[in-house]
């Protein structure tokens, strides 16, 4: 299953969230971007999304997620924590996996530092950047 699994908003006409989420690399990899306004209910409906995927067999081996254009992180304390648990959920089937994320605004740098602290996934490899070609370069050495 490659393409884009964007969730849609229905405001009397569909648009797309500024959170998307994509299997890439014929599956090896995920790729999350944000822009504008992202939500925790946006970050948690991909989690449940990616859970699901790979409960019904995707076996991707990194992920990346690219919050560069975000402009307003509206994730609360407890949304984050949240997160994290479904995250660790999904490390029961996927046990080892790399994770960037690429954050260059401070607060939602911090944010992601705090769901790094949450997350209870003993085999995940995960790492924040501040720029996309730290994070790329990383990936590339970590999950070849």
């Amino acid at each position: 299953m490659v393409g884009a699994l964007s969730s849609r908003l229905k405001t009397g006409r569909k648009r797309t969230m500024p959170y998307t989420t994509e299997i890439i690399e014929n599956g090896k990899g995920i790729q999350h971007i944000g822009s504008g306004t992202v939500t925790g209910e946006e970050l948690m409906s991909s989690a449940a999304t990616v859970l699901k995927l790979i409960q019904e067999g995707l076996k991707p081996e990194y992920g990346l997620t690219d919050l560069t254009d975000v402009k307003k992180f509206a994730v609360s304390a407890e949304e984050i924590s949240r997160n994290a648990a479904l995250n660790s959920g999904i490390s029961r089937y996927l046990p080892s996996v790399k994770l960037a994320i690429i954050a260059p605004a401070n607060d939602i740098y911090g944010m992601v530092r705090m769901w790094l602290a949450h997350i209870d996934s003993p085999g995940w490899t995960s790492h924040v950047f501040r720029r996309k070609e730290e994070a790329v370069a990383w990936l590339k050495q970590e999950a070849p």
